[in-house]
């Protein structure tokens, strides 16, 4: 185990300590950080922000997290991304004059 008890954490399904550095508990095998679960749009990058452990759905994208992927939280409701541009308009950048031949 880490030295510190910074480092520990507890399983939220099991209650076992993990480390800081563990993704997984090695008890049973629950994501013991609860990130956004969002891969990305065409052009962007994926969210991958660390929510807190109630959180079902990202407070940044929407998406889901890892915890509710996992049963571990939940929500009567669901995934309702409507403020995220849609890809197609992302595309529209390719028709700025930079990419245009003269």
């Amino acid at each position: 185990m880490a030295d510190s008890k910074n480092d520990d954490r507890l399983c939220i399904r099991c209650g076992h300590l993990t480390e800081k550095k563990d993704m997984y508990c090695i008890s049973c095998g629950a994501p013991v950080t609860n990130r956004c679960l969002s891969v990305g749009t065409l052009l962007g990058d994926p969210c991958s922000y660390v929510c807190n452990e109630q959180t079902a759905f990202c407070p940044r994208c929407g998406s889901h997290t890892a915890f509710y992927q996992a049963g571990l939280v939940s929500s009567p409701y669901p995934e309702n991304k409507v403020l995220q541009t849609d890809e197609l308009d992302e595309m529209n950048w390719f028709n700025h004059r930079f990419f245009l031949d003269d």
